[in-house]
């Protein structure tokens, strides 16, 4: 994947990752304590994928675009 590419794409994943958990603090501050844990395992799963198949891909290749807390 050309660099300009992966940025772009690691720029919408971590978007993408803030809007779901903003998603999970609506669920929490204003559903049931079992509608979130549900809906925490759910958004839980997507960013597991988003992760592991996505971003630590574009983060081997491309090192400088991995976030510091993400870093080993």
């Amino acid at each position: 994947m050309q660099k300009h590419i992966a940025v772009e794409i690691n720029k919408l994943m971590m978007e993408f990752s803030k809007k779901l958990n903003d998603s999970l603090i609506l669920v929490q501050d204003g559903g049931e304590p079992d509608d979130f844990a549900k809906y925490r395992e759910e958004v839980s799963k997507l960013m597991t994928i988003m992760y592991l198949d996505i971003m630590k891909p574009i983060h081997l290749c491309y090192p400088d675009l991995e976030p510091q807390g993400l870093k080993n």
